[in-house]
């Protein structure tokens, strides 16, 4: 059995006390579909960096909703590498461009900012091997 620890996909279920917020249970709080795209976006980072680095967000240059996500609904998550900077030998600043869809229409779209670096005791490519 497989174990995964990485999310790209999610439904979220109207009973669940995630959306017992100000929105009700009729809609997805807008920051639990940023932490969505944060996710993605970091599990891409970790990729680049074939699990030398551990990508931590830094900043949220940019993020707009264009629509909201409806618990039941399976929302997907892409994100691509925009760039990244050296800083020093064991840690790169990152932008990532990511976005959410729910039944192919797009409804967020965002610029993350991560830090990535090497962190001594934590082993990324044993953690990449069971995600």
């Amino acid at each position: 059995m497989m174990r995964y620890r990485f999310i790209d996909e999610i439904v979220f279920d109207a009973a669940d006390e995630a959306l017992s917020g100000p929105s009700g249970r009729r809609r997805v709080p807008p920051s639990l579909v940023l932490e969505l795209m944060a996710m993605t976006g970091g599990r891409r980072l970790v990729e680049h960096f074939t699990g030398r680095r551990l990508p931590l967000l830094l900043r949220v240059s940019e993020c707009r909703f264009d629509g909201p996500a409806r618990p039941g609904t399976r929302l997907r998550a892409t994100a691509d590498i925009r760039g990244v900077s050296a800083v020093s030998e064991d840690v790169a600043v990152a932008e990532a461009s990511t976005a959410v869809f729910a039944e192919g229409e797009r409804i967020a779209t965002g610029t993350l900012m991560y830090v990535c670096a090497a962190v001594p005791g934590i082993d990324l490519d044993a953690w990449r091997a069971r995600a």
